[in-house]
């Protein structure tokens, strides 16, 4: 802490700096809201963007662990949508309970296996992306197949179900009270628990790590198991929500749950992230889309901005962690 009467310096800056940064981009987009929409500022459309920040953001919790660890899990949106498709089509033979409980359960299944397949090949960085990517392409074929590409409403559901995102609570939708439960569950887990801890110093060096007492693999382990529980999570929310659901529902859900993840300020090099900038900067990715589509930006457009601002966020996660090691990349 600094002492009484010092004045800040630069290193003082680039300290505190990734940890309020995304809260300026969330503020930025919805001052942008505010002068560039009348409609932004409207319940109607505040509800939507909570709604669909809610189900992004349990993703993104999930992931965000993943992430932290050193790893990442390009698997967890046809995750989500394979979950959200158990959740309704085996409704008749499982009954409701059961059919949610089995989306949870194959989505943990596939996230064990992503995990088994990293540990057997000994995979790191890179490797373990474009083998999640890999994986991610099978499940979807997989998928498809299963589906056989067709649509399922929820119409057979219990009403339960289907009440799950619908109706509000002290004035905020149902959604964002399950998203807040999973963000207090999962954000004491990661601040407070030694596990958390755990997490940390796998992502910032699993090497001392190891030498410290730490399974790497075992914490890792975990962190998959943990975001496939909140893929399944946020795919049973996805098919409530929606009301129809199919193979391709969860389709690209992983880029935009990276997106708000690197916003927040979580470090793509792994190490640095907590749940409460998942949430900050999964809620600033998603009012920027909103807006863009209130103010009648096409798609080709949006696309474009998209990639320019992860860009922007992926530079100054570089940039910020080289200052804090001292000036030596990691």
């Amino acid at each position: 802490m600094r002492t009484k009467g010092k004045h800040w310096t630069k290193r003082d800056v680039l300290r505190i700096l990734p940890e309020y940064a995304c809260i300026g981009v969330l503020v930025l987009m919805m001052l942008l809201g505010l002068t560039r929409s009348e409609m932004f500022y409207s319940r109607v459309n505040l509800m939507n963007i909570m709604k669909q920040g809610a189900v992004l953001t349990i993703l993104g919790i999930g992931m965000g662990f993943v992430l932290i660890s050193g790893c990442i899990d390009l698997t967890v949106g046809i995750n989500m949508a394979i979950s959200a498709l158990i959740s309704v089509c085996f409704v008749e033979e499982l009954g409701q309970l059961g059919a949610v409980a089995a989306a949870i359960l194959v989505s943990v299944a596939i996230s064990c296996i992503n995990m088994a397949i990293v540990y057997i090949s000994r995979a790191r960085a890179m490797e373990i992306m474009m083998l999640t990517f890999s994986l991610k392409m099978v499940y979807r074929g997989l998928a498809q197949a299963f589906s056989g590409n067709k649509a399922f409403r929820t119409t057979g559901c219990a009403d339960w179900f289907i009440r799950l995102s619908k109706g509000t609570v002290l004035g905020l939708p149902n959604l964002m009270w399950f998203m807040l439960i999973v963000a207090v569950v999962f954000g004491v887990v990661l601040s407070k628990m030694r596990f958390g801890r755990q997490v940390t110093l796998v992502g910032i060096n699993p090497e001392a790590s190891r030498l410290a007492g730490i399974s790497v693999q075992k914490t890792r382990f975990i962190c998959f198991v943990i975001s496939g529980v909140c893929a399944a999570i946020a795919g049973i929310l996805l098919a409530s929500r929606t009301g129809t659901i199919k193979a391709l529902s969860g389709d690209n859900y992983e880029m935009d749950a990276v997106s708000g993840l690197v916003i927040g300020g979580y470090s793509m090099a792994g190490g640095f992230g907590s749940t409460w900038r998942c949430v900050v900067g999964v809620y600033a990715y998603t009012v920027m889309k909103n807006l863009m589509d209130l103010v009648g930006m096409d798609s080709s457009t949006q696309t474009l901005v998209q990639g320019l601002v992860l860009i922007l966020a992926v530079w100054l996660d570089v940039y910020l962690r080289v200052k804090r090691a001292g000036g030596k990349s990691k």
